[in-house]
C-alpha cells in the first residue's frame, strides 16, 4: 500500500491534539493502535502502551480495545470490501491511514451504532489524519458499502 506521509509516530509522544470527547478519543486511539500494528510493525503489547498513555476512562479504553479486536479479526473481509468499493483505485495504492480508517468504520457498521454516526466519525478521522482527499474517499467507500447492504436488506425483506 502507498504510505501516507503523516507523522503518526510523533502522535505517540504528543496526544494533546486528540479529541476531548470520550468516544471519539477512543476511536482515535483505536486508529493509532491499528496503524501501529498493521503498518508500523508493532505487536499488540506495544499498541497497548499507546492506550495506557492516553488515560482514557475504563469504558472508553474498553471501547478502544473492542474496536481494535473486532477490526483485527475482520481485516481480510474489510480489505475485500474496500477493494470492491474503492472505484478504480488499486487496493495496494491506497494510503495506509485511509485503509485503517475504513477497516475501523466497516467494523462499526456491523454494530448497533447508526450508519450516519459511523460515517461521520470516519470522515472526521480522515480529516484529522488523512490528506485533503481522504474525507471524500472514506465517505464514498462507506456509502457504497452501506448502499449495497441496504439493497441486500431490501431484497431480503421483499
Amino acid at each position: 500500500m502507498k504510505e501516507k506521509h503523516i507523522a503518526l509516530d510523533s502522535l505517540e509522544d504528543d496526544f494533546a491534539g486528540f479529541a476531548s470527547s470520550g468516544r471519539r478519543r477512543a476511536r482515535e486511539t483505536a486508529l493509532i493502535m491499528l496503524y501501529q500494528m498493521d503498518f508500523g510493525g508493532n505487536d499488540l503489547s506495544a499498541a497497548e502502551h499507546t492506550l495506557s498513555s492516553l488515560g482514557l476512562n475504563e469504558d472508553n479504553a474498553a471501547f478502544a480495545r473492542q474496536l481494535v479486536d473486532k477490526t483485527q479479526a475482520a481485516k481480510t473481509l474489510c480489505d475485500q470490501l474496500i477493494a470492491e468499493h474503492s472505484r478504480e483505485w488499486d487496493f495496494e495504492r491506497l494510503f495506509n491511514i485511509d485503509v485503517t480508517i475504513l477497516r475501523l468504520a466497516l467494523c462499526e457498521l456491523n454494530s448497533n451504532i447508526p450508519y450516519n454516526i459511523v460515517i461521520n466519525e470516519a470522515v472526521e478521522l480522515a480529516k484529522k489524519f488523512g490528506d485533503a482527499a481522504s474525507p471524500a474517499f472514506v465517505n464514498a467507500v462507506l456509502d457504497a458499502v452501506n448502499q449495497r447492504t441496504e439493497d441486500s436488506r431490501q431484497r431480503t425483506d421483499n
